[in-house]
């Protein structure tokens, strides 16, 4: 009887297994929902760091990179001026480097020339010498006076251009720059206006320094004018 109970058991544990294995899983709704609800989410805040990002991308371009502003003003000539003295006495004789300052003194020295070559010529040497050298210091600074006004005059469509140049700074890094530029234009003038003050205080010494050439020359001339209206022997 055991045996048969046994063997009975085993039987209908054998034709149970197979419907153990056809049931359907257990699915829990609650945990799904939850999941997609979580992924969700995920994509939101990965959207809302690509649009911080994409933000942060906006604002390090409108911050950084090259504008072009340092080109503006960039055919003003800046160097018309005279940067020593040996620059400046050779200006002062019509020649030198600086073109347009020997050209101008050129010119000044032949409009205020009175005296022609020949007559210059004949006077004694010191006294010629003088007379050049009072020619050049005036037309040195005729011509320092021409080249700073027409400098000035062209400075001021430089400055208008600068001017304009505001309205197309588009972002941040673009109105820095052209502030920068601003500065930098600034910077320069006054430099230049230091340097141009400078040139006529050096010119001005030199004609003041053939000024009392002349009076020596002068003296030298007369002889000795404690003796001059002394009785002689």
């Amino acid at each position: 009887m055991r045996a048969h109970i046994a063997t009975l058991s085993g039987l209908l544990l054998m034709l149970a297994a197979p419907f153990a294995h056809a049931q359907f899983a257990v699915i829990d709704v609650a945990s799904v929902a939850q999941l997609i609800s979580e992924v969700q989410t995920l994509e939101q805040q990965v959207q809302t760091a690509q649009a911080q990002l994409s933000q942060a991308q906006a604002e390090f371009k409108a911050m950084t990179g090259d504008r072009g502003m340092e080109q503006l003003l960039g055919g003003v000539n800046r160097n018309y001026l005279p940067t020593n003295a040996a620059a400046l006495q050779a200006a002062g004789q019509g020649s030198g480097s600086y073109t347009a300052l020997a050209a101008s003194v050129r010119g000044a020295l032949a409009s205020e020339s009175v005296l022609s070559a020949p007559q210059l010529s004949a006077l004694a040497p010191p006294a010629a010498a003088q007379l050049q050298s009072q020619r050049q210091s005036a037309a040195l600074l005729q011509g320092l006076t021409q080249q700073a006004l027409a400098n000035a005059s062209a400075r001021f469509t430089g400055l208008q251009q600068l001017i304009n140049a505001i309205g197309t700074a588009s972002d941040q890094k673009g109105a820095l720059d052209l502030q920068a530029r601003i500065a930098a234009e600034g910077g320069m003038l006054q430099n230049e206006r230091t340097k141009l003050e400078a040139l006529f205080q050096g010119a001005h010494a030199e004609e003041e320094v053939g000024t009392q050439r002349a009076r020596e020359l002068v003296i030298a001339g007369h002889g000795q004018f404690d003796g001059r209206f002394q009785p002689r022997p």
